[in-house]
């Protein structure tokens, strides 16, 4: 087998106490970031287009240069006049549209202008309105401030007289509790000597009398409750016996009945078959009786009959299609002809309608264009902004969907976080109970070890004194003392016939020769602990279907001074061991189960979590999983599976014969380890592993027994068992608590993974929400421009395309008239034509019938009758030939039912026997069972009545102890109780002093706010104190009062000259604007004189509507322009310039800033530390989580801990 060690496993991790994470604690060492918020909102900017504030110059216009040019030339001919009368119009009409769009422009800019003029106007107003808060709001932060520092002076100094109150009661409680210390150790001094008088009685009495008294009682009473137990599993036996007996009958009588049931149903199957067969053999011969008398009748005639009867029913064939055919040729001619003269004048209705319908078009599509060309733009604006409307409603309906979605997952997750904590505060709790009680069974072992006598030379040649008792007794094998003998020179590091087992290089510096060390792997302290290893081992190895390993001496000093090594140099020294080597983490006793599935440290680590990846390396590979229990095959053919699994495989290696197990630590560490050495030589076989545990007991019990009792030593084994098992509860309920905390990290990542998509939901939502708002708007505005057009374009077209449609439809029906007219003229030719030639072929076809007909007749007379008698007898046979079938078939199955029924019988009469023999037998092994309870009674009171004198002395024994016990226990709690209330005297000075530091901080702060300078501090923007006085506190609430006032008040004079400028600006507009009107109706007059000289020689062949001339909807009100220099004030914002702000706490800093904060960065980590300071507490709905980080612990970084930034939620 490979000498070789697996990867290692690394130590367990300490439990971590995260209690704190649930009500927000951080580690010590906390940093957080507060961003302060801007102390001034930023101001609009304003700005505004240049406008075209250029005067048009006045002067003659083309047309009216033109237009008296014109009167002027008298002489010019008309077709003259015509020419530049045309010409002229057109220059108007161009000089129009230019004036046109000059006061469409200046009109947009003078909107433009005053819009900003209103801005500026409500900037001031808003300013005016925040420099009046702001100094209500600083003078109240002082006001809030001084009565808080008074209220809290105040608070303080009542703390004080009630704190010097406990302090008068705690000294009191001190001398009651002194006084109850020196009762209390009176009592035990009476209960000592009592239980000293109660031993020297029993042992008058002879120890091995009453022991062997008091076995003789025990022995009698287990064999009366094996006796009573039998007696009951022989009751519970027969019982079961008549059970099985009673449904055997029952049984049996059911087999019969259903024997009796299948025979009378095949009784009434075979009658069914026999009638059946008659009936079939009685129609075969009516059959063929009748097919005889058929073949009689039409043999020698001379008639063929079939061809007769073809020819008959051909000219019948003949005549009924041509009936057929006259009648539909009759019927079509006739219809044909009205269907012509209702075609016809269908016809001439649907010309008439077509007519009107063509009318009714023409006028609704006039009407249509000329409201259409009005209204387009506004129809595309309207229908645009609509379905963007509809479209941002549905996205708003998704996004809160999506939000309501992450609200809920976010309740979720905190409610299995709460859940969580509550299992990891239980799950604590339950781990804090089970270390008390080992710290409880500790003291009592140290307590009751220190009242007796111990021999101190086996303790101190601890492992080696072991193992040298061995070699020096008679009571072993010469291999057991051999073995015994090799351990102890590897002990002593002396030479050793195997060079392997020689004294390691490194044995001087880590192995402690002080072996009365109790954390040494040589001590017997440790020895103890690894005896708990043992039954676990080999439990997994049942499990595996491996047999037992035995203890090795050797193996065992082989693991202890590799433990020495192993605690010191993390990793295997190659030495000692036989065949392989397991090494683990951590030392002492072991916690865990004794089964697979009960199983703790380090046996989760090495046996269950190794196991689960083998299995995924075998689930692919046969012949890995063939040689599951060959490691060394396993390590020479498949060497990086054995790296993963070497450990689980060395456990269950089918060739391994004996274990040592060794825990502590070695010299110069407090690090513990585990060792785990196996051999594969039947030579190392030297105890089992009970032999092994009763014998290293035995032998540390052997250095109590100089002195103390034998109750002493029988209640330290007690103790000892009792602390083994209080170990292995304190061990399941830290794996329980690990676990919860490993639940509650991963329930609070996912409650803070909710809480951020919830977030992200609710901004989204929130966006949504806007863009709909804002599409809502557009479509308002578009739907009231549309509907205050005046123009119902939907009538317009609803009766365009209704006439269009009764025009379409009025078509159709005409030209499917014409087209019916057509088809009719058609049919009704083709029609006559066919009645013609029908009404011949009809004649013909009667004449061939007749003569068909006649023919036949003659020849078939008797024929017909026998055909039919021969047919009817045919399908008689048909039917009884079914009939026979099936009821063969139901004879068969009725047969088969008799068969099972019968076998069924004979079984159950067979069960019914044995059931019966089986009652017998149980009644005889009752009776033998009652019998025995009788003969154990019988010495169970000879026993007692034996033992009643000794049992008396120890009764008297067990209440000695237990008043001495009791009066123990009495001085502790005096002792625990003088110690509380000394403390009690110290923590209430100490809160005396703690109260009188805080009073006089408060009362401080209250002298800082009454000096505080109000109107300098207004005028600087920050807390101001009055001229002599020294200030011992910051104000940064009542600093940030000051200075949003003072900014309002720095913003006021740039806010003013903006509304100036602005006012300016507008004048210019209005200015601009009237021009532009102006120029804008002397270009109107000109074109109207323009299309007056245009009309005079154009004339018109019919009245038309003259063109219509736009005009602006209203016109600007005149306004005086103001003269003002400067330009466009522009203001907003500049507290971003900063950067960010950062406060660092303390966390009294952190509490007074983080309502001025729009930001926080808070690093979490998952441990408590004594002496802990807290974040201040914040509120949810006011903070959001925008980002987390999450990291596991390491190598620079023992904790698992977490990055997290929070901001202030925007209403």
């Amino acid at each position: 087998m490979a000498n070789y060690s697996p990867q290692h496993f690394e130590p367990r991790a300490k439990a971590v106490n995260v209690r704190g994470v649930a009500n927000r604690a951080v580690a010590t060492v906390l940093t957080a970031g507060l961003i302060a918020q801007p102390l001034m909102s930023p101001l609009a900017a304003i700005a505004a287009p240049a406008g075209d504030t250029t005067d048009a110059v006045k002067g003659e216009s083309p047309i009216e240069s033109t237009v008296v040019a014109g009167n002027q030339a008298v002489v010019k001919t008309a077709a003259q006049l015509a020419e530049e009368s045309a010409k002229q119009f057109e220059a108007a009409k161009a000089a129009y549209d230019a004036a046109q769009k000059k006061a469409d422009a200046a009109g947009q800019a003078q909107k433009q202008a005053q819009q900003q003029k209103d801005q500026a106007s409500q900037a001031v107003t808003d300013n005016a309105t925040e420099q009046n808060a702001a100094e209500v709001a600083a003078l109240q932060e002082k006001i809030d401030e001084l009565k808080a520092a008074v209220d809290k002076a105040e608070e303080q100094q009542k703390k004080l007289g009630d704190l010097n109150g406990q302090l008068d009661q705690a000294k009191k409680s001190v001398e009651n509790k002194t006084q109850a210390l020196k009762d209390a150790k009176a009592k035990q001094g009476e209960a000592e000597k009592a239980l000293k008088d109660a031993q020297a009685k029993l042992d008058a009495m002879g120890r091995d009398d009453y022991e062997a008294a008091k076995k003789d009682v025990e022995d009698a009473q287990a064999k009366l409750d094996a006796a009573n137990a039998g007696v009951k599993t022989a009751e519970g036996e027969l019982e079961a016996a008549k059970t099985a007996a009673a449904k055997a009958e029952q049984a049996k009588t059911d087999a019969e009945a259903a024997v009796t049931t299948a025979q009378d149903k095949k009784q009434q199957t075979a009658a069914a078959l026999l009638a059946a067969t008659a009936a079939r053999d009685n129609a075969q011969q009516k059959f063929n009786q009748a097919q005889a008398a058929l073949d009689a009748a039409t043999s020698g005639t001379g008639i063929d009959l079939s061809a007769l009867e073809a020819a008959k029913n051909a000219a019948a064939g003949e005549l009924k299609a041509a009936q057929t055919e006259l009648d539909a040729a009759t019927t079509a001619d006739t219809t044909a002809q009205a269907n012509l003269q209702t075609a016809q004048a269908a016809a001439s209705a649907a010309q008439e309608k077509v007519n009107a319908a063509n009318a009714a078009v023409s006028s609704a599509q006039t009407a249509y264009d000329e409201a259409s060309g009005k209204l387009g733009d506004l129809t595309n604006k309207y229908n645009t902004a609509k379905a963007a409307y509809d479209q941002a409603q549905q996205t708003e309906a998704d996004k809160k969907a999506a939000y309501d979605q992450a609200v809920k997952d976010r309740d979720d997750k905190r409610a299995e976080y709460k859940a969580a904590c509550d299992a990891a505060d239980a799950a604590e709790a339950a781990s804090d109970a089970a270390s008390a009680e080992v710290d409880k069974l500790e003291q009592q072992i140290a307590e009751l070890k220190s009242n007796m006598t111990v021999d101190q030379d086996i303790i101190n040649s601890g492992m080696l004194g072991f193992m040298a008792y061995i070699s020096n007794s008679s009571d072993f094998t010469a291999q057991q003392k051999a073995n015994a003998s090799a351990a102890s020179s590897m002990l002593t590091g002396a030479p050793n016939k195997d060079e392997r087992y020689d004294k390691a290089s490194w044995y001087d510096s880590y192995v402690d020769q002080d072996m009365s060390r109790e954390t040494n792997p040589l001590s017997l302290e440790q020895l103890r602990n690894a005896l708990t290893y043992l039954d676990a081992q080999n439990n997994i190895r049942k499990a595996n279907g491996q047999s037992e390993l035995s203890v090795s001496l050797r193996m065992t000093a082989a693991a202890a001074l590799n433990a020495s090594y192993s605690s010191n140099i993390w990793g295997h020294s190659n030495l000692y061991f036989d065949s392989s080597e397991n090494l683990a983490g951590g030392g002492g006793v072991y916690m865990g189960g004794e089964t697979v599935d009960t199983l703790g440290w380090p046996y989760t680590g090495l046996y269950t979590e190794e196991k689960e990846l083998f299995d995924q390396e075998a689930a692919t590979n046969s012949d890995l999983a063939a040689h599951r229990y060959d490691s060394d095959y396993i390590y020479w053919n498949y060497n990086n599976v054995y790296s993963k699994c070497g450990h689980y495989l060395n456990i269950i290696d089918a060739g391994n014969e004996a274990i040592g197990i060794a825990t502590g630590s070695g010299k110069n560490t407090d690090s513990e380890v585990t060792i785990f050495d196996y051999s594969g030589s039947a030579s190392q076989k030297d105890f089992t592993v009970s032999e092994f545990k009763k014998l290293v007991n035995d032998y540390i019990d052997s250095a109590y027994s100089a002195g103390g009792t034998q109750a002493q030593k029988q209640q330290l084994k007690e103790l000892q068992s009792k602390l083994t098992e209080a170990q292995k509860k304190f061990g399941t309920a830290s794996t329980a608590y690990n676990a919860a905390l490993n639940k509650q990290f991963d329930a609070q990542e996912a409650f803070k993974a909710a809480g951020t998509s919830m977030n992200t939901a609710k901004g989204e939502y929130e966006s949504a929400q806007a863009a709909t708002a804002t599409a809502k708007g557009a479509y308002d505005a578009a739907k009231s421009e549309f509907d205050g057009s005046g123009i119902d374009i939907d009538a317009l077209n609803q009766k365009l395309e209704a006439a269009k449609s009764e025009a379409t439809a009025a078509q159709t029906v005409l030209d499917k008239a014409n087209a019916t007219v057509t088809d009719c003229q058609t049919n009704a030719s083709k029609a006559s034509a066919r009645k013609a030639k029908a009404q011949g072929d009809y004649d013909a076809a009667k004449a061939k019938s007749d003569k068909a007909n006649k023919a036949y007749g003659d020849a078939t007379a008797s024929v017909k009758d026998l055909t039919a008698k021969c047919d009817a007898a045919q399908r008689d046979l048909t039917n009884k030939q079914d009939a026979f079938s099936k009821a063969k078939a139901a004879d068969d199955v009725a047969q088969a039912g008799v068969n099972d029924a019968e076998a069924a019988a004979t079984a159950a009469a067979t069960a019914l026997s044995n059931a019966q023999q089986e009652v017998t037998n149980k009644k005889q092994a009752l009776a033998a069972a009652q019998q025995e309870v009788k003969s154990a009674k019988a010495a169970l009171t000879t026993a007692n009545k034996a033992f009643e004198r000794y049992a008396d002395a120890q009764k008297a024994l067990d209440n000695a102890n237990v008043a001495l016990a009791a009066a123990r226990a009495g001085v502790n709690t005096a002792q625990e109780q003088l110690d509380a209330a000394n403390q009690a005297v110290e923590d209430a000075k100490k809160a005396i002093a703690d109260a009188q530091t805080e009073l006089a901080a408060d009362q401080a702060l209250q002298a800082d706010l009454e000096h505080v300078d109000r109107e300098a501090s207004l005028a600087a923007g920050v807390t101001v104190f009055n001229a002599g006085w020294t200030a011992q506190n910051q104000l940064p609430k009542l600093d940030a009062a000051y200075a949003r006032y003072k900014a309002a008040v720095d913003a006021e004079k740039g806010l003013r000259q903006a509304e100036a400028d602005a006012d300016a600006k507008l004048s210019d507009a209005n200015d601009a604007y009237a021009a532009a009107l102006a120029e804008l109706n002397d270009a109107k007059d000109a074109l109207a004189a323009a299309q007056a000289e245009y009309d005079k020689y154009h004339p018109k062949a019919e009245p038309q509507a003259k063109p219509q001339v736009a005009q602006a909807a209203a016109k600007a009100p005149a306004a005086k322009k103001q003269a003002a220099d400067g330009a466009l004030a522009q203001t907003g914002d500049n507290s971003a310039l900063a950067g960010e702000v950062f406060v660092i706490g303390g966390a009294q800093i952190y509490a007074q800033a983080l309502p001025l904060a729009g930001r926080f960065y808070l690093t979490r980590v998952f441990h408590a530390y004594e002496g802990d300071t807290h974040f201040p507490v914040w509120n949810d709905a006011e903070w959001r989580l925008v980002s987390s980080e999450s990291f596991a612990s390491g190598a620079n970084y023992p904790y698992p801990f977490a990055f997290e930034t929070y901001e202030r939620r925007r209403n």
